[in-house]
């Protein structure tokens, strides 16, 4: 069996003690060891490249020559110089040594130094990631350098989810070992500066609209003891995207969710969002059977947006809306709408008004299940927004261009997901196959329909979106009809 040799030289200095410290002392002592480190790990690919070249094929492979090459790695910058082969054949240029390292062409940082500048770029901004690995490790890496392997790994990262979505699609998945009975998925946008070029088209667009996804099962205590009910969500997923538009989010978020949780086959399944008119309409399509809610935290947000300054009201008519009387606080808008001759309060309490109409079976809903305590109440998105995305990507001074703040967003999903490791040592760089079971793509309702047999059929009278839907006879026919399922 071949071997190495990993050999340490030794070494001893002098050092004067006049003004030592301890920081003098450990900087030397850091220093030394750096350059013992890289002097072996030289030595080590010097031993390696050699016997690889006494094993290969002979007759294959024609010795071309030796060249240089220049590998970041956490001792410090290591040059070394491995042996370039031709094949015979093909004239095909190879690097044995590279191969059997699994180093890439123009790869220049080791794969535990870009896990670390990756790591690094997900706290702060790139400049100060710089400063941390010069303090920590002693190494000068530029900020634009840390940018740039943090956009080439958020590709890979991108490019293999899509190769997993494409495999969803087909139905070439297994099916999740523990369905729950109820699983919660919520979506929400916000927005993050643009980096402006100075060019016309681009000026119309200041800002990129980064769309979020999380599903979980439930809540749970986040630790074991202790005085405080600190509680999390049991089996979070997150899902983030800049590039897809609506309903390719839409599309990807639901797959991944029925990868999951079988999303399908789930008794109770919810959808919560804040109420805009893309994510309502995306439900039926993509959450076949998922009972809509409404943030209670965006309604009462709004509630305060329409009506500024005015505290009874806004009391009034958040206490009609717990006790789940949505035909009386749409009554009061309408009276107020009347009453007020102000263009910019009329114009506030109409769009409140229309906010409500449009929403109210998810409002119904959600205040339904604050009195269940065997329900969440939806909400949860919104510090996941907070966490992976405002905490990074806004404030003053910060902008992004759509590669960029793509890149870094697939790296903190994949950490905030705990499936940063396992990118690291067992999906990078592996193909995936995929056996398809149907020619085209399926959607996310033919999926429900090859998958498993949906527990019901959803139905939505017409009455609840057409010019009837504010009076108060649809009002009683939609209670009517809240009836729950039976299992």
């Amino acid at each position: 069996m071949n071997t190495i040799t990993l050999e340490f030289k030794s070494v001893k200095t002098e050092i004067p003690i006049e003004n030592l410290t301890l920081d003098t002392l450990e900087e030397a002592i850091f220093d030394i060891g750096q350059q013992l480190g890289q002097t072996a790990f030289v030595n080590a690919l010097g031993q390696y490249d050699a016997i690889l070249a006494k094993s290969r094929l002979r007759g294959e492979l024609k010795n071309i020559r030796k060249k240089t090459k220049y590998l970041q790695t956490r001792i410090g910058d290591i040059c070394y110089r491995r042996t370039l082969y031709r094949e015979k054949t093909s004239g095909k240029l190879r690097y044995l040594l590279d191969e059997a390292l699994k180093i890439d062409k123009n790869q220049r940082l080791s794969l535990k130094m870009t896990e670390i500048v990756a790591v690094l770029a997900c706290i702060g901004p790139y400049r100060a990631a710089q400063e941390h690995m010069l303090k920590l490790m002693g190494l000068s890496l530029s900020h634009e350098a840390i940018r740039q392997n943090v956009i080439r790994e958020g590709k890979r990262i991108e490019e293999r989810e899509a190769q997993e979505h494409r495999k969803m699609k087909a139905l070439d998945y297994p099916a999740p070992q523990d369905t729950p009975d109820v699983v919660y998925n919520e979506t929400d946008t916000t927005y993050i500066r643009k980096q402006n070029r100075n060019k016309k088209k681009e000026r119309k667009q200041r800002h990129l609209e980064v769309k979020l996804g999380v599903g979980y099962t439930g809540k749970e205590p986040r630790y074991n003891g202790g005085k405080k009910k600190s509680r999390k969500l049991s089996r979070k997923i997150v899902y983030a995207d800049i590039r897809s538009d609506r309903n390719e989010f839409m599309d990807k978020f639901s797959c991944i969710s029925e990868k999951e949780f079988g999303l399908s086959v789930v008794k109770d399944k919810y959808l919560g969002s804040d109420g805009d008119a893309w994510i309502r309409e995306g439900a039926r399509e993509y959450f076949p059977g998922s009972t809509h809610l409404l943030c209670p935290f965006h309604l009462f947000r709004n509630l305060r947006r329409a009506l500024p300054g005015k505290k009874r009201s806004q009391q009034r008519l958040k206490k009609l809306f717990e006790q789940n009387r949505i035909d009386k606080v749409l009554v009061r808008l309408k009276r107020m709408i009347k009453m007020i001759r102000s263009r910019k309060p009329k114009k506030n309490i109409a769009g409140f008004y229309a906010y409500v109409r449009n929403n109210r079976q998810g409002i119904e809903e959600s205040m339904r299940i604050r009195l269940d305590k065997n329900i969440q109440s939806a909400g949860a998105v919104e510090p996941n927004i907070d966490k992976l995305i405002a905490h990074r990507f806004k404030g003053r001074g910060l902008s992004w261009s759509l590669e960029g703040a793509q890149a870094l967003l697939k790296i903190r999903q994949t950490i905030a997901n705990g499936q940063w490791d396992d990118w690291w040592y067992d999906k990078r760089g592996k193909h995936i196959e995929i056996k398809a079971v149907f020619k085209q793509p399926l959607t996310a309702k033919e999926m429900t329909k090859h998958r498993a047999i949906a527990p019901f059929i959803e139905m939505e009278l017409p009455c609840y979106r057409g010019p009837d839907q504010s009076k108060p006879w649809v009002g009683v026919l939609h209670k009517l009809t809240q009836a729950r399922q039976l299992s």
